[in-house]
C-alpha cells in the first residue's frame, strides 16, 4: 500500500499547481508592464474623472504609454495596491496621499506608502507615483499632461515631487 501522506502531498501539490495556472496574476503582471495603469477610487468619483482625463491626454501625447484607468472601491484599496507595487500611479487628493504616506487614518492599518507628486491637476487633486517609477517615465508623463493643459507643476504639497517630474518642471532635459 503506498504511503498515504506522500500520495496526499502529491495530490495537494498538483492541485496547487493547477490552481496557480488558472489565476490571472501572471497576466496582470504582463498587463501592468504593457500599460500605464492610473489608479482612482469610487470613494471620490472625481479621482476617476481626472484619471480618465489623464488617460485621454496621454493617449494623444504619449500613446506608447498605453494608459488605462483602474478604479478601486475606496482609497484604502489604492493604499494597498500602491504600497505593494501592484500600482505605480494614482490620482488622489493631496491630503489623502499625505495620509497614505504617513499611515495616518484612514490608512493606519496599512504600512506607510511612499508617494511623490508628478503633477497638480485641479485643487486638491494631483497625480502621485511610487518613488520607484523611473525618472524618465515621470518626466514624460508630466510633459504630456502639462502640454495637454490638464496639469501644472505641483505646488507646495505635504509630499515631495518625484525627481523625474521635478526635472521636467525645472525644464531639465529628459533623464537618461
Amino acid at each position: 500500500m503506498p504511503n498515504r501522506r506522500a500520495a496526499l502531498g502529491l495530490i495537494l501539490a498538483a492541485g496547487a499547481g493547477a490552481a496557480a495556472a488558472h489565476t490571472p496574476y501572471r497576466q496582470w503582471v504582463v498587463y501592468r508592464q504593457r500599460h500605464l495603469v492610473i489608479g482612482s477610487h469610487r470613494g471620490d468619483l472625481r479621482t476617476f474623472e481626472l484619471a480618465e482625463a489623464a488617460v485621454a491626454a496621454l493617449a494623444s501625447a504619449l500613446p506608447e504609454a498605453s494608459a488605462r484607468v483602474a478604479r478601486g472601491p475606496r482609497a484604502e484599496r489604492m493604499a494597498a495596491l500602491l504600497g505593494t507595487g501592484q500600482l505605480s500611479v494614482a490620482v488622489l487628493a493631496a491630503d489623502e496621499a499625505a495620509a497614505m504616506a504617513a499611515a495616518r487614518p484612514p490608512f493606519a492599518d496599512y504600512p506607510p506608502t511612499p508617494l511623490a507628486a508628478l503633477a497638480a491637476l485641479e485643487d486638491p487633486y494631483a497625480l502621485f507615483a511610487r518613488p520607484d517609477l523611473p525618472d524618465g517615465h515621470a518626466w514624460l508623463i508630466a510633459e504630456a499632461l502639462h502640454w495637454s493643459g490638464l496639469a501644472r507643476a505641483p505646488g507646495p504639497l505635504a509630499l515631495a515631487t518625484h525627481p523625474g517630474a521635478a526635472a521636467y518642471w525645472r525644464r531639465d532635459p529628459l533623464p537618461g
